[in-house]
C-alpha cells in the first residue's frame, strides 16, 4: 500500500505539490507568476507557453542570461524556406530614441515597422525581425564574398583570406 500525503498549501499529493511550487513564484509586489499547467499523476507541465503581459499591459524589462526561442520542426507544418531577396529588401525603419515610464530608451515604433515583422496583435515579432536582419547580412555577404554566406565556413576561410587580402 503507498501512503499519500496531502500538501496543506495545494490539496493535492505532497509531491505534486512540490513540483507546483517549482512552478510558480511571487514577485516583491505580491504578483503571482506562473503558467497554465496540465496536472497529471506523474508529472506537471506546461499548456502554453508563459505569457509575461501584453501589448496594453508589458512589462519594462525581461532580464536574462539567455534568451532560448524553442523552433524545432517537429513544432510547425508547412515549412518553406522564405524569400529572403523578398525579405533583405523590406525596408526597416530608423530607431527612435524615446522616453516609456520614465526611462530613456532606443528603439522601433511598432506602428512603422513592415508587416511581416509584426505579430497579430501589432506588436514586433523578434523572431521575424531576427529573420529579416539575417535576410540583410546573406545579402551583404553576396555583395562583398560574391555568393551566399558558405564561403565563411571554416573549411573556407582560408581561400576566402587569400582572395580578400
Amino acid at each position: 500500500m503507498t501512503d499519500w500525503w496531502i500538501d496543506g498549501e495545494t490539496g493535492l499529493p505532497e509531491e505534486v505539490g512540490e513540483k507546483l511550487r517549482k512552478k510558480f513564484s511571487t514577485s516583491e509586489e505580491g504578483l503571482l507568476v506562473g503558467e497554465t499547467l496540465l496536472l497529471g499523476p506523474d508529472t506537471v507541465k506546461p499548456v502554453r507557453p508563459l505569457a509575461l503581459g501584453s501589448s496594453h499591459d508589458y512589462f519594462l524589462d525581461i532580464v536574462s542570461a539567455n534568451i532560448t526561442i524553442p523552433s524545432k520542426a517537429a513544432d510547425k507544418t508547412d515549412i518553406v524556406d522564405a524569400d529572403m531577396e523578398r525579405l533583405a529588401k523590406l525596408r526597416l525603419p530608423v530607431a527612435k530614441r524615446y522616453v516609456r515610464k520614465g526611462r530613456a530608451e532606443v528603439g522601433f515604433l511598432a506602428e512603422e515597422m513592415p508587416a511581416e515583422v509584426l505579430t497579430s496583435q501589432g506588436d514586433i515579432d523578434v523572431k521575424a525581425l531576427l529573420a529579416v536582419l539575417a535576410a540583410k547580412v546573406m545579402a551583404l555577404e553576396r555583395v562583398v564574398y560574391g555568393g551566399g554566406g558558405d564561403e565563411l565556413a571554416p573549411e573556407n576561410q582560408s581561400e576566402q583570406a587569400e582572395r580578400v587580402g
